[in-house]
């Protein structure tokens, strides 16, 4: 399975000639919506979600609620999912997990539902959440910016779910010295952090 990252938390997953979409916010390049098959959607936050190019897509969407909300009528296309459920999309297997965005502020509470999901039991993007996933995995995306985002909670949060390799996403805010400054906090002698290009692509074995 390949893995390539775009700008900020947008990945997409292809194995078997599938193209599953995780994520397609407004940082995006175009080129992440090329080829999709099917495309998963954490939360509704523009950063992870542009409703415009999402809807121009002929493709199956896999989302909350709240993001459901965002999209209008799109009929048999949208598939509403919570934490706790498992589903195929385009062939891929996925597992949802959790339902609340992480605290920005406390007055403000939480902003509004995020669901992580479990790709394959091998890559796990949480959205905007620490929440973990119930099994081990191959590969974790952590967020390592944002405005709900502290660092502590971040690592105590990649030690816990002791993946076997780690990749930084949601990283728009970071200058290109703060995204160099990552692996000092995350990298382990045998589970390494990965640092990957928008554009450029790993293999998931």
């Amino acid at each position: 399975m390949k893995l390539t990252k775009y700008s900020h938390a947008c990945v997409t997953l292809e194995k078997d000639g599938k193209v599953l979409l995780v994520d397609p916010g407004t940082f995006a390049e175009d080129a992440a919506f090329e080829g999709v098959d099917a495309i998963l959607v954490t939360h509704e936050h523009a950063d992870h979600l542009d409703p415009d190019r999402v809807m121009g897509l002929d493709v199956p969407i896999w989302t909350n609620a709240g993001v459901a909300s965002q999209l209008g009528d799109l009929g048999d296309r949208i598939t509403v999912i919570a934490g706790g459920q498992s589903f195929e999309a385009a062939g891929f297997a996925i597992s949802a997990y959790g339902n609340d965005h992480a605290i920005i502020l406390p007055e403000w509470g939480v902003p509004c539902q995020n669901v992580g999901y479990l790709i394959e039991d091998a890559v796990y993007h949480p959205g905007d959440s620490f929440t973990q996933p119930d099994r081990q995995v191959h590969t974790n995306l952590v967020p390592i910016s944002g405005p709900w985002f502290s660092m502590p909670p971040a690592v105590e949060y990649a030690r816990a779910v002791n993946a076997q390799q780690t990749l930084g996403i949601h990283d728009a805010l970071l200058s290109p010295i703060g995204v160099g400054m990552m692996p000092r906090f995350f990298n382990t002698d045998d589970r390494p952090y990965l640092t990957v290009t928008p554009g450029d692509s790993i293999e998931i074995n």
